[in-house]
């Protein structure tokens, strides 16, 4: 392979790889846990943007059964938007598996 072949494969993979980190920016995944009484929602790149409880989750005698929830709840949620991110990106570069010797 050429490298000016190679270079224009590169460029190529930058400019889809920027426009799937744009994509991500946009989107936005939920988590939940104790059966939907705690959600979380991220964005695409994982960052928590918003925590709903469920008062009947509240539970002034048993705060740690709460902090489990919320935790599990926003692990699920970053869970999911590593694979969205995944999912995306592995698109954008599907192509720069068939370049000899670049991984």
């Amino acid at each position: 392979m050429n490298i000016q072949k190679l270079m224009k494969e590169a460029q190529k993979a930058q400019r889809q790889m920027a426009e799937a980190q744009e994509r991500l920016a946009s989107m936005s995944v939920e988590g939940s846990a104790g059966g939907g009484m705690v959600t979380a929602t991220a964005s695409g790149d994982g960052s928590v943007t918003k925590v709903r409880i469920d008062p009947g989750a509240i539970d002034p005698d048993d705060v740690t059964l709460l902090e489990d929830l919320v935790t599990a709840a926003v692990a699920d949620a970053q869970r999911k938007a590593k694979e969205l991110q995944e999912q995306e990106m592995g698109s954008a570069v599907g192509g720069l598996g068939s370049m000899p010797g670049l991984f």
